[in-house]
């Protein structure tokens, strides 16, 4: 499975341009290398592609919520108000996870996509 594919369905999921590819590479890249070490594969079966993307898609919402296109997608800074009562997120939209935790929390929440094709270690 190449990663330009998986690059060209996020970015068409996303709406987005030519201009964040190398950004949203290196997402594809760094998902790629945790998808394989996951599932103990020399290389990550076509039909995890659509799981790929949409892992990566989480991946830039989660770190990089104000960048164009992804701020629109995310939620980011929206309040809701009902008579003289409003409610905003808890946190400012700027802050995100340390890349670490943020990418193993998007493998975890995959772990049952990913645990069909898992290759046991001896």
């Amino acid at each position: 499975m190449p990663a330009t594919d998986v690059l060209k369905t996020v970015k068409l999921r996303l709406g987005l341009d030519d201009s964040h590819d190398e950004l949203i590479d290196s997402y594809v890249q760094e998902i790629g290398q945790r998808i394989l070490h996951y599932t103990n594969l020399a290389e990550i079966p076509a039909e995890l592609e659509h799981t790929w993307a949409s892992m990566v898609i989480d991946a830039l919402r989660i770190e990089q919520p104000n960048m164009p296109g992804i701020a629109e997608t995310t939620g980011a800074g929206e309040s809701v108000t009902i008579g003289d009562t409003s409610s905003a997120p808890a946190r400012p939209a700027g802050l995100t996870n340390t890349a670490k935790s943020a990418i193993d929390t998007v493998v975890l929440n995959y772990r049952v996509d990913l645990n069909r094709n898992r290759k046991l270690r001896w």
